[in-house]
């Protein structure tokens, strides 16, 4: 079994990337725009699990920007919102308040032939304090990261965690979800739900015919839509390519984290396909 290596001064487009790799994976952090992870390798084939946009590049931008406008794609967090809302007489952006800002490195190194990498960063909005620690073991094929968040202020505070990895699909995957129900936030076409709908996961029925939502569709579909998982039997959800026989899976709390936002895009959203 070959130890896994960490490398804290990696460059990517000009930025300072974090680096961890073993046998099976390489993955890459960058700690100037909001401590995202920008690749996901499985090193067998080359395949990068997540989507990069092919339009915007990896850069720090202003919290009170559109994150949509500056999304380079990887996998983010959102907190304590994902849309843009006012709350308590403060403005919060799209997305949250630690997505774009710089997080400090705390320590990045080797234990026990595990590369570990511990990054945090203060809310400029809210008063929290929010601990990221990405580990990946010798010999595994699986990363894992822990986050950990401290209100600092005198006050309750209301707020939603949201990880965000956007992947990159190819037109034959099948997302798999251990959900009962599924709503529709919104959608591009009448194939893909009215806002509000509840179905039964994964076949939507509506006024166009029966549409199973656990089957990725081509960029040609020319739609996009939001819909929700909830009801969820168990704390995971993954996304297959039975062609390659290659595929992504996402375990977490079920307790702490009970939906599932889905965010499929097919061309018809900025034109992009993720």
């Amino acid at each position: 079994m070959c130890p896994a290596i960490a490398n804290p001064d990696s460059k990517i487009h000009g930025l300072r990337a974090i680096e961890l790799e073993n046998e099976w994976l390489r993955l890459s952090l960058l700690p100037e725009v909001g401590a995202k992870m920008y690749d996901l390798v499985w090193k067998p084939t080359g395949r990068n699990f997540l989507w990069h946009n092919p339009r915007i590049r990896p850069q720090p931008y202003p919290i009170e920007a559109n994150f949509d406008n500056y999304w380079c794609g990887g996998w983010d967090e959102g907190f304590p919102t994902c849309d843009e809302c006012e709350f308590r007489g403060e403005h919060y952006p799209n997305l949250g308040e630690l997505r774009s800002i710089a997080w400090t490195v705390d320590s990045v190194g080797c234990v026990d032939e595990n590369a570990i990498v511990a990054l945090s960063a203060f809310g400029p909005i809210s008063p929290v304090r929010a601990v990221k620690i990405v580990t990946l073991a010798a010999g595994s094929p699986m990363v894992r990261m822990q986050y950990e968040l401290t209100n600092l202020g005198p006050m309750p505070l209301d707020f939603m965690w949201g990880t965000h990895p956007a992947l990159e699909p190819t037109p034959h995957m099948i997302l798999r979800l251990p959900a009962k129900t599924g709503i529709v936030g919104l959608a591009s076409d009448p194939s893909l739900g009215m806002p509000g709908q509840r179905y039964s996961w994964p076949i939507l029925e509506t006024s166009s015919g029966r549409t199973d939502m656990s089957r990725v569709q081509g960029i040609e579909a020319r739609v996009f839509c939001g819909h929700y998982a909830t009801d969820l039997e168990r704390g995971w959800y993954a996304v297959e390519d039975p062609q390659s026989g290659q595929g992504f899976l996402l375990q977490f709390p079920v307790e702490q984290c009970p939906y599932l936002w889905m965010w499929l895009v097919y061309g018809g959203w900025r034109g992009y396909y993720h």
